[in-house]
């Protein structure tokens, strides 16, 4: 009788584990040094600037990610128009292949994944969220699946003068992780 009671057990634990979704955390903010997370952009001096300060981003290894099933990409920046005329901005967070060094020029695989421009007035501030929803059958999913690549932002400045404060920068991925065992 305690054998199969121990064996029902076992059959239902495994029936259980192998619908259950991990939830993966990559805080990407803590790749940024705390000096280059806020600033000013001044047209005169730094009309861009690159987060983290490199051209080819940051790159990112998921291990187990071929069990990716779908995950989301955030970015946050507060802004605040300081200068004496309105300004644009245009943010971006772009994505490619772990082997791309520039992921600013369109070339290597490297895709602008999330694009938004905010209008700023005199003294105007804004807390601006960019959201990418990453689903299967897409390029950031593929890309994310293949367990290594590389994220970047980049925030541009048509305007006087704006400060910037990077928030928050993450990518939460949702795993299945028992797909990885091989079927018999």
């Amino acid at each position: 009788m305690k054998r199969l009671a121990l064996l029902l057990s076992s059959l239902v634990l495994a029936a259980c584990s192998g619908h259950t979704i991990h939830r993966v955390e990559v805080d990407l903010l803590s790749f940024i040094p705390q000096d280059q997370r806020q600033g000013e952009l001044n047209l005169l001096a730094t009309a861009q600037v690159f987060f983290p300060d490199d051209l080819a981003g940051q790159l990112v290894e998921v291990p187990g990610s071929e069990a990716l099933v779908e995950g989301k990409l955030g970015l946050q920046v507060a802004l605040k128009n300081t200068g004496t005329l309105p300004s644009t901005l245009n943010l971006e967070v772009r994505l490619g292949p772990e082997s791309d060094t520039n992921l600013y020029d369109g070339q290597g695989g490297d895709y602008a994944a999330i694009q938004q421009s905010v209008y700023l007035n005199l003294g105007e501030e804004k807390a601006v969220t960019l959201l990418l929803y990453i689903q299967p059958d897409t390029q950031a999913f593929d890309l994310i699946k293949s367990g290594r690549f590389r994220i970047g932002a980049r925030l541009n400045l048509a305007g006087d003068k704006v400060q910037y404060t990077l928030t928050e920068a993450e990518v939460v991925l949702r795993l299945k992780l028992f797909d990885l065992i091989p079927n018999p």
